[in-house]
């Protein structure tokens, strides 16, 4: 680099937004609360039959809290683990590609 700084960061890291290891407890709390909503619970229940659960809402929340109370480097080891469990989470649940069926 020109200005002399070194770049820590490699593959993967590189390509993430500069707010992935950040998070913001009020944006947390609201996404929680609109979860809690009658709207969005009549929603979910006319959808799928059952009410949303918010709880994947209020477990963002509180990572959020307690990296405000950690170090840097520690809150970002928090969200990075975080990541990797709702990514996890999200691969292992049916998408739309499960639906179509390869033709031979």
């Amino acid at each position: 680099m020109e200005d002399g700084s070194l770049n820590t960061k490699t593959g993967h890291e590189a390509q993430l937004p500069h707010d992935y290891y950040t998070c913001k407890a009020s944006h947390a709390f609201d996404q929680w609360f609109a979860c809690l909503t009658v709207g969005r619970q009549l929603s979910s229940y006319y959808r799928y039959g059952k009410k949303s659960d918010c709880s994947k809402h209020w477990k963002k929340y509180k990572l959020c809290m307690q990296m405000k109370l950690r170090s840097e480097e520690s809150g970002k080891a928090l969200m990075r683990e975080y990541r990797e469990e709702e990514n996890k989470q999200r691969m292992s649940q049916p998408n739309v590609l499960d639906v179509w069926t390869l033709r031979e």
